[in-house]
């Protein structure tokens, strides 16, 4: 009976052993869960600004400005409309037949369009005006009221037009597009094929209402 108890001991004593390991084990891991479970990393933006690249400049889409000719125009030379009694258009021409010829209006809106369209060309410097003699001229005489100077406009074969007030030149005008000859053929109703030349007199004929 004794053997048998001292036999017994060992048994126990392992088994009491293997309860407080794991007791041990469990109480452990039971210590390591008992929080709260970390919370997963995620990637998060950065508080710091990114700089960005600076804007490449774009060329300017703006209107061309005036050519380096241009000049800005005296205000003397700006024509009032209402300062003149009357507009005298001429034509005239010095290619092998001697042809002049002249109109004088004195309709308010015909001599207001003129004064509009004289306003509208911009200065040129005088030494830009020089060109080639011209064998057709047409010209804008402004008769002045009172003491309103009697202004002339002549176009000739060049972009500049003379410019002249009581017969004294004056700063020069750009007129590129031909404004002041397309105005006085308009008002002459001039068509070069409806003038008719006879060499043997030297002469001209004008149809009528030309």
């Amino acid at each position: 009976m004794r053997n048998t108890l001292r036999a017994q001991q060992p048994v126990m004593a392992l088994a009491a052993f293997t309860i407080i390991a794991t007791t041990g084990l469990l109480a452990a891991c039971s210590s390591g869960h008992s929080g709260k479970p970390a919370a997963q990393q995620s990637p998060q933006a950065s508080s710091t600004p990114v700089s960005q690249p600076a804007p490449v400049s774009q060329p300017s889409t703006a209107s061309p400005a005036p050519g380096p000719q241009s000049q800005p125009r005296p205000v003397a030379e700006h024509l009032d409309a209402a300062k003149y009694s009357m507009v005298t258009v001429r034509y005239k021409e010095n290619d092998g037949v001697q042809i002049d010829l002249r109109k004088q209006i004195r309709s308010p809106a015909v001599i207001a369009r003129l004064t509009r369209i004289v306003n509208g060309l911009p200065g040129a410097k005088p030494a830009s005006t020089s060109c080639p003699a011209a064998s057709i001229t047409y010209q804008m005489m402004f008769t002045g009221i009172g003491s309103a100077p009697d202004t002339t406009v002549t176009t000739r074969s060049c972009p500049a037009d003379l410019f002249s007030q009581n017969g004294k030149l004056q700063q020069p005008v750009w007129d590129r597009s031909g404004a002041v000859a397309a105005q006085v053929k308009r008002l002459m109703h001039i068509r070069h094929s409806h003038v008719t030349y006879d060499p043997s007199s030297n002469s001209a004929t004008i149809p009528p209402g030309m």
